[in-house]
């Protein structure tokens, strides 16, 4: 009798020795299953996105952004930049773009106005600058290729006020580096504007630039008094490069003298008239009439002195 008792007390131990193995097993493949499904909802649902407000239209500079014009989308977050990017839609109305914005790209504050700017051209130029505009022909313009937000260098070709300077016309590059902001009336590139300026081709076309202040007396001057020139500059190369001084027609034509690294020496000014040599005066004798006249060394004519009655 006592020896079934302890048989069956066994059987139970082994039993419920058996159950706490199965429980523990349960336990453990319910943990390494979890573990697994985590692992693929991590996998499958991606990095988390970013708002970001974007461009659903082309936007162009000068004309203020209306709610239509933009939208809010989840992006990844390498797309967006850091510290650049809007997350709502009322950071963004009623800003100015300072330059073309295009479709389904993302709307960056460097490439708005301040809100305070206003609109149209005023809102485009730097704080500090001004924008200034010009009257150039056709040829001087680049051919009708400039585009706002180019950049020109500006060269005059002008009569010198001075008289003693040897040469008639002298041409100098004044400006560099500057930026268009806009072409003719038109601060954007798109077909539109290249309509207007067709439906122009008959007005000489301008150019407006951004200048400093400085820089507007000194263009003023320029295109009040001689012929102005714009040359086109790549995006990337707006450093300012050492020029040669006034260019004159002996210079291309090579008569123009040369220092010793073969550069053109500055144009000269001619001797003043005082410096000249011992003049000769003669008194004419007409009738009644009396005029002196003056003549240099070589017997050359100078001017005539006065008038006078005998």
């Amino acid at each position: 009798m006592a020896t079934q008792q302890s048989s069956r007390s066994r059987t139970v131990l082994y039993l419920a020795a058996a159950v706490v193995a199965a429980a523990i097993t349960a336990a453990v493949v319910m943990q390494v299953v979890r573990a697994y499904q985590n692992q693929l909802e991590q996998a499958t649902a991606g990095p988390e996105m970013v708002r970001s407000v974007v461009a659903v239209r082309d936007l162009y500079m000068g004309i203020p952004i209306t709610q239509e014009d933009i939208a809010v989308r989840e992006l990844l977050p390498e797309m967006v930049p850091a510290e650049q990017a809007f997350q709502s839609i009322d950071e963004v109305v009623g800003r100015t773009p300072r330059e073309r914005i295009l479709a389904n790209e993302i709307i960056r504050t460097e490439r708005l106005a301040r809100r305070d700017a206003g609109i149209g051209l005023n809102a485009l130029v730097t704080p500090g600058k001004r924008a200034m505009t010009v009257e150039v022909d056709t040829e001087s313009g680049v051919a009708g290729f400039l585009q706002p937000n180019n950049f020109v260098d500006v060269i005059v070709t002008i009569r010198p006020d001075d008289d003693n300077i040897e040469v008639a016309w002298v041409t100098e590059t004044i400006l560099q580096g500057i930026k268009v902001l806009a072409v003719d009336s038109s601060l954007s590139s798109n077909e539109e504007a290249e309509d207007n300026r067709k439906n122009r081709r008959r007005m000489r076309p301008s150019t407006t630039l951004e200048v400093t202040l400085e820089e507007a007396e000194k263009l003023a001057l320029a295109s009040s008094k001689g012929d102005l020139h714009l040359v086109l500059r790549s995006d990337v190369d707006i450093t300012q490069v050492e020029d040669h001084g006034p260019m004159v027609i002996n210079n291309i034509i090579g008569l123009a003298p040369t220092d010793d690294k073969g550069k053109a020496q500055p144009v000269r000014r001619l001797p003043k008239k005082s410096d000249e040599g011992p003049k000769t005066t003669v008194e004419v004798i007409q009738g009644s009439d009396v005029k002196s006249e003056q003549f240099d060394a070589s017997g050359n004519k100078i001017e005539s002195k006065g008038r006078g009655r005998r």
